[in-house]
């Protein structure tokens, strides 16, 4: 008999708004201090956050809340008395001293100090959906452990992120001997389920440091225990990134706690195909995987468009596909 989950998982979305006008405001204050080129693509919304909640709400009933993390920003759709919905701004669990903020970075490391978050839980954005039914224990087993694929990675720089990568192994490979833990966790590293990730681990062995994981950009499952206890240790992570408005070179990132989860042991592996993360540009793909309910979990990031009218097409077909999926409202919307 199936053992099932029977701690709370919540769920974490974090949103912005960059057409609001207080948002605009704030944001032109500080604007100056960003160097980061694809600023306008990491704020734009397309119009699918009400897509997110309604995949949850259909294919992922049994979650105990949702938090909707906002700059006191909630779309007019959206209904705040839902029982199931929680919505928090920046400054309910973000220090003053790091606000306002426009560093994603810093919103998802200081998601531990929300008091309401349960300890398991699973961190969405904005662009991330449900694309078929799921059960508590795709995302924790029995024991709360989250349920992710460990294999190896190289990074191949080509902007910001890339730096952060870089800092991220930096704390790993202080805390982890590669040797050590892949001895440790080998039919973890090895497994049928990581698919084509075991030829990439295997070639990667040799090394002696983390070069890095695969990183699948989907939805991730963590314990606010595991984030409070990388911060007591390494505070610097927290305060170098909490004082970048903007994405920066220095910062840290909500991976570094996956990471050391996974490096640690407390995980349960599964598939490498649980998932699947399409950029915006190759929306036909992404459709299709929408209207097939091929992978489980998606995620549609959005990307740079030559010209405008190809944006405003790829949004099109896939606001199309996801109102086909899911025509009726949610129950976190409000019902005129």
């Amino acid at each position: 008999m199936t053992k099932n989950v029977l701690f709370s998982i919540d769920f974490v979305i974090t949103w912005v708004n960059q057409d609001d006008p207080k948002w605009r405001k704030k944001y032109s204050k500080y604007a100056g201090l960003n160097d980061d080129e694809e600023t306008d693509i990491r704020f734009r919304d397309y119009g699918t956050l009400k897509y997110v909640f309604r995949s949850i709400d259909r294919y992922a009933p049994w979650v105990h809340k949702v938090f909707l993390i906002t700059d006191h920003q909630v779309p007019d759709w959206l209904d705040n008395n839902y029982s199931k919905l929680v919505v928090i701004n920046h400054d309910d669990y973000i220090d003053s001293q790091y606000l306002p903020t426009f560093n994603s970075n810093v919103i998802d490391l200081n998601l531990f100090n929300i008091n309401q978050l349960s300890e398991h839980f699973v961190y969405f954005n904005d662009d991330m959906f449900i694309n078929k039914p799921t059960r508590p224990e795709d995302f924790f087993d029995i024991k709360g452990n989250p349920r992710d694929i460990l294999g190896l990675n190289a990074i191949m720089p080509t902007g910001i992120f890339d730096h952060i990568y870089i800092n991220n192994l930096s704390v790993v490979n202080h805390i982890f001997s590669k040797r050590k833990q892949v001895k440790k966790l080998f039919w973890k590293f090895f497994r049928f389920s990581n698919a084509e990730w075991n030829f990439f681990t295997f070639l990667l062995m040799p090394w002696p440091k983390f070069t890095r994981f695969f990183d699948p950009h989907i939805q991730l499952s963590f314990k606010k225990s595991t984030i409070k206890n990388v911060l007591e240790k390494y505070p610097e992570v927290l305060q170098q990134t909490g004082m970048n408005k903007f994405r920066s070179t220095n910062d840290y990132s909500i991976w570094l706690f996956r990471y050391v989860q996974m490096l640690s042991g407390d995980f349960s592996p599964r598939s490498a195909h649980f998932g699947k993360h399409y950029a915006l540009n190759n929306w036909k793909v992404a459709v299709h995987d929408i209207e097939r309910g091929k992978h489980t979990l998606i995620n549609i990031n959005d990307a740079s468009f030559e010209h405008e009218y190809e944006y405003t097409n790829a949004i099109n077909n896939v606001a199309m596909a996801f109102n086909k999926k899911f025509p009726n409202k949610s129950k976190f919307e409000l019902t005129k």
